[in-house]
């Protein structure tokens, strides 16, 4: 399973109130777009926020010539 440290972000395509967009490349890559979204962490007390849950949920059954497709989900490594 890959992280976000395999990605190169190179500019935000999107705000809101959970999180912010990138377009972005792998490291390694072939050179493709992805679209990575950081979702903000910042005021959850109880672990992964329930609304980046419902997003994923939709993404993955969205089916939409004028929507990216859901690839994978990464993270982010954790400091202890």
């Amino acid at each position: 399973m890959r992280d976000v440290t395999n990605f190169i972000d190179h500019e935000i395509i999107g705000q809101g109130t959970y999180g912010k967009v990138f377009r972005a490349k792998l490291k390694d890559g072939d050179g493709s777009l992805f679209a990575l979204k950081k979702i903000k962490m910042e005021n959850e007390r109880e672990g992964f926020p329930i609304t980046a849950l419902r997003e994923i949920k939709i993404l993955k059954k969205l089916d939409h010539p004028n929507v990216l497709r859901l690839r994978e989900i990464v993270t982010k490594k954790q400091r202890h």
